[in-house]
C-alpha cells in the first residue's frame, strides 16, 4: 500500500543525482582536534575552509558530509539518497585514528567515492 506522502514525493532524478555528485569536490583535507568530548574539524575544499564538530568518528564523518551538502547546495530531497551511496569516506587507518581517543589530533584526506 502507498503513503499517501509517497505520491507528492518528487521522483528523483538519475541524471540530476550524478550531477550533483560531480558537483562536489573529488577531494578534500579535514584538519580536526580534540576538546573535552567533541571532535572538531576544518574541511578544505577547493580553496575553501568549512567547520564542523561531532562527539564520536561516525557522527563526525557524517557531518563532513552533511557540511559538504549543504555548501555545495544539493537539494534536500537528494541529499539522503545520494549519502547512501556516494559519500566521502576517509581510509580504514584514518577513522581508527579518528576513533582513538588517546590521538588528540591529526587529518584526514577523504576521496569521494561510491559507498
Amino acid at each position: 500500500m502507498l503513503r499517501l506522502a509517497n505520491l507528492f514525493r518528487p521522483k528523483l532524478q538519475d541524471e540530476a543525482m550524478d550531477a550533483y555528485f560531480h558537483r562536489l569536490p573529488n577531494g578534500i583535507q579535514v584538519e580536526w582536534f580534540r576538546d573535552g568530548n567533541f571532535i572538531i574539524g576544518n574541511i578544505f575544499a577547493e580553496g575553501n575552509k568549512y567547520m564542523t564538530q561531532a562527539v564520536s568518528a561516525n557522527e563526525f564523518i557524517e557531518m563532513v558530509n552533511d557540511t559538504l551538502l549543504a555548501v555545495y547546495d544539493i537539494p534536500k530531497n537528494y541529499q539522503n539518497e545520494l549519502l547512501k551511496y556516494k559519500k566521502f569516506k576517509p581510509s580504514i587507518q584514518e577513522f581508527n585514528d579518528l576513533n582513538n581517543a588517546a590521538i588528540k589530533k591529526s587529518s584526514l584526506k577523504f576521496e569521494k567515492q561510491l559507498a
